[in-house]
Order: C-alpha cells, then structure tokens, then sequence
C-alpha cells in the first residue's frame, strides 16, 4: 500500500509534458526524490507544490502532493515502518535552485517556505507551548 501512495505521488508531482510548457522554473528528465521527516511530539500534515506553469488552454496551474505524518518515532505497529517519514519525488517545474514550496497545515496555513530538495531533506520542527498551544516549523535551505 505504501508503495502504491508512493508512485502515486510521483505521478501527481510529475509534470506531463504533453499539452503544458512551463513558463518559469526548471524542469528536469529524471525526477529528484528526497524525503520529509517530522521530528514534531505531535503529528503533522501539509503540502509540497512546485512552481507554476502555464497548460497549452492558458490555464495556469502547480503539482500538489499532500502528507500526514505521525508524531516523531512512531512506528507502524505490525510492519514496523516508520509513520513520521515520506518520501516525494519531483521534476518540476521547480523555484529558482531547485526548490519547492512547503506548507503545513492546521486548520488553515501555519506555516510556508521553498526549500531546496537537493541540499538535504525536510524536516519539521514542532514543541508544544506553555499554553497548551504548539509552534510547528521546517528547516528551509
């Protein structure tokens, strides 16, 4: 199953070349692959989005790949996997450097940035405040 989401993932990440033309950010043959770690105490959700492009109708558009990972160091409890990894892949079209945005989410935003997926992968920071409210961020490159 998780290597069905996987290559689903890939598919909806990757752009298709027929009928669109991008008209900013780099686009490249062989999808680059790097993974998301939450080493939040609570779980996360959120969003990776490439740049936009322009379709052959005019339509301008983005790939969106959404997550949910689990709180940090959870496994899953009969295969043993862990729940607080994912992995994406993408072509493009990508931000200047390599970069795609990432947006966690609550009930609304909370948190964006493009962040380079070559340099190292993402991983998202999380603490819970005082208040009983929390503060959830990721490393951006």
């Amino acid at each position: 199953m998780r290597y069905i989401l996987l290559i689903l993932l890939l598919f909806i990440l990757t752009p298709r070349t027929v009928g669109a033309q991008t008209t900013a950010g780099e686009v490249t043959q062989k999808p680059i692959c790097f993974q998301i770690h939450n080493e939040a105490p609570y779980s996360v959700h959120g969003e990776i989005s490439t740049n936009h492009y322009t379709k052959a109708d005019g339509t301008k558009t983005r790939h969106t790949g959404v997550f949910r990972l689990k709180a940090a160091g959870t496994l899953h409890k009969e295969k043993g996997y862990p729940l607080d990894i994912t992995e994406f892949c993408s072509s493009g079209p990508f931000y200047p450097d390599r970069q795609l945005e990432i947006t966690l989410r609550a009930l609304f935003p909370i948190f964006s940035c493009k962040t380079s997926i070559e340099i190292e992968d993402i991983v998202i920071k999380g603490k819970y405040n005082k208040d009983g409210t929390t503060k959830t961020w990721a490393i951006c490159y």
